[in-house]
């Protein structure tokens, strides 16, 4: 058996996780996650997509030659492996969508997000795929920052009501024009899948495992100009970016989390503040990117 911590919760798997942070002290589990039958199809369906079905307490998600997975209560995950697929292909899938399905079911506000941790908080990186999230993240860990997470982000709030992020696991993932960016060899990292121009990295001494109160929000934006713009957004339009970029929000109606969903973004935009920051299409410029953004963390 195996043992992890990630997100604050005491993981138990029946096979090897590489990318969670190994506990040595494992306490009593809070998910379990094994390989087991799985059902083609759930009863009294409330949501469903092409490859996924959903009731109040299970996630189904389906997708041929990789795995069916079975998401439960919050506190479960059975994996039913296709025959001969490939590990690192069932754990892309676990570590994405199924680990976002349970967070959900937890109650937390699930972002689409990166994180670094400053020495004021933490603060998250968001936006479309594509627009740079891991790139900027990798930067800043290249500067000395702590990274938190790379995709997908939970917040909850503390006792006071006030929001914090909480560590997920040091793994990144770099497609490989970004790894080039960051002059990461993508010769000796593994690939995410055979058949995508995507790398890993594991990342276990510039990782923050600790929760941290949430600092700031950027909202990542490319256009075709040639300037780099920060723009702080009207508090107003806090709630709808948070809401925009939740991760899998399209899970939450069948899992029956909207409302509480609701609650809890309402809750992390009252208390945050989210700057858009919009870098030019072509080229890319990091160096000047990251050094704008540290400017701006220096003047919040």
């Amino acid at each position: 058996m195996h043992h992890y911590k990630a997100y604050q919760l005491n993981i138990q798997s029946d096979f090897p996780i590489p990318e969670f942070t190994q506990d040595d002290n494992p306490g009593v589990p809070d998910v379990n996650i094994r390989h087991g039958v799985v059902p083609a199809a759930l009863e009294n369906v409330t949501g469903k997509g092409v490859l996924y079905q959903a009731t109040a307490n299970q996630f189904l998600l389906s997708l041929n030659d990789v795995a069916r997975y079975l998401v439960q209560n919050g506190s479960e995950i059975i994996v039913e492996p296709a025959v001969n697929s490939l590990e690192s292909d069932m754990r892309v899938f676990l570590l994405g969508s199924c680990i976002g399905a349970l967070l959900h079911q937890r109650g937390l506000l699930v972002i689409h997000a990166g994180a670094i941790h400053t020495g004021q908080g933490a603060v998250l990186f968001t936006g479309h795929s594509g627009c740079g999230k891991s790139t900027i993240l990798g930067e800043l860990m290249r500067r000395g920052y702590k990274m938190m997470v790379d995709d997908v982000c939970a917040v909850t709030l503390d006792s006071d009501g006030l929001p914090l992020v909480l560590p997920g696991y040091p793994r990144t993932r770099l497609w490989s024009d970004a790894a080039h960016k960051l002059e990461q060899d993508i010769s000796i990292m593994e690939r995410t899948r055979p058949t995508m121009e995507k790398y890993e990295r594991q990342a276990t001494d510039s990782f923050w495992d600790q929760p941290a109160s949430l600092r700031r929000i950027y909202l990542l934006t490319s256009a075709n100009r040639d300037e780099i713009k920060l723009d702080p957004m009207p508090r107003i339009h806090t709630f709808s970016i948070v809401l925009h970029n939740t991760y899998r929000q399209q899970f939450l109606d069948g899992l029956e989390m909207r409302a509480p969903h609701f609650g809890l973004a309402a809750a992390v935009a009252k208390q945050s503040g989210v700057t858009r920051v919009t870098r030019p299409s072509h080229p890319f410029r990091l160096t000047e990117l990251a050094d704008r953004i540290e400017q701006d963390l220096a003047e919040v």
